[in-house]
């Protein structure tokens, strides 16, 4: 038997050794930890997912069209009963402040009839709507300013009557238009032609399409048609 000692290896063999030695535990304790996240994550109450906007806004469509399919065979909605949006109401101009003093311009007069047209041998009743917008009332000399209606040939535009050419206006002198306040006269016609100062061998204007002025002084309605048959 030999008494030599073994033969030491070189250093670099036992430096390898080691390395791999450390390699192998951390390969060993990465498999560990692994394993216990892995058994953790498995073991948990599973989270229900949270609804995204867009899975939202498409529910919310869908209820829209469910909505409107339903209503679509409802019967139309007359336009003096449906809602008025505020966007409607905000474009709406504001109403015009009332003045604060009166002429006879200021007097807004509307001229109308009891019919659209008339038979033979009916006579025609006007009728005269003065109204004073104003916040002030309005005074009026009605012997410069007649109050008065007018009659005129449709097709022809000549005027064939009025109700002051052989008789005095219906109301004359002084006269108080109250603010705010809507005053209505009226007038029967024989359906004869007349002119100022000329009220005798009055004739039939006949038949046809005329027109009525409802005026006060220089200050008439809008023409208001009718026809005599």
């Amino acid at each position: 038997m030999s008494n030599r000692s073994p033969r030491r290896l070189p250093e670099e063999i036992y430096v390898r050794r080691r390395v791999a030695a450390a390699v192998g535990i951390l390969v060993l304790v990465g498999l560990l930890v692994w394993g216990l996240v892995a058994v953790a994550g498995g073991g948990g109450e599973e989270t229900a997912p949270t609804p995204t906007p867009t899975s939202t806004a498409t529910a919310a469509a869908a209820v829209t069209s469910e909505v409107r399919s339903s209503t679509s065979a409802a019967p139309e909605t007359s336009e003096t009963e449906a809602p008025e949006s505020t966007e409607a109401s905000e474009s709406e101009e504001p109403r015009a402040e009332a003045k604060d003093s009166c002429g006879l311009g200021d007097l807004r007069i509307v001229a109308s009839s009891d019919r659209p047209s008339y038979g033979a041998g009916v006579q025609p009743t006007f009728y005269m709507t003065v109204t004073n917008p104003t916040d002030v009332d309005c005074e009026i000399n009605l012997d410069e300013d007649e109050l008065r209606f007018e009659v005129y040939n449709l097709e022809s535009n000549a005027r064939v009557w009025a109700d002051t050419d052989c008789f005095p206006s219906i109301l004359t002198g002084e006269e108080t238009f109250s603010a705010g306040d809507e005053r209505r006269f009226q007038a029967v016609w024989s359906r004869l032609g007349s002119q100022p100062g000329q009220c005798s061998n009055r004739e039939d204007v006949g038949t046809g399409s005329f027109f009525v002025h409802a005026v006060i002084g220089d200050n008439p309605s809008d023409a208001h048609t009718f026809n005599l048959g």
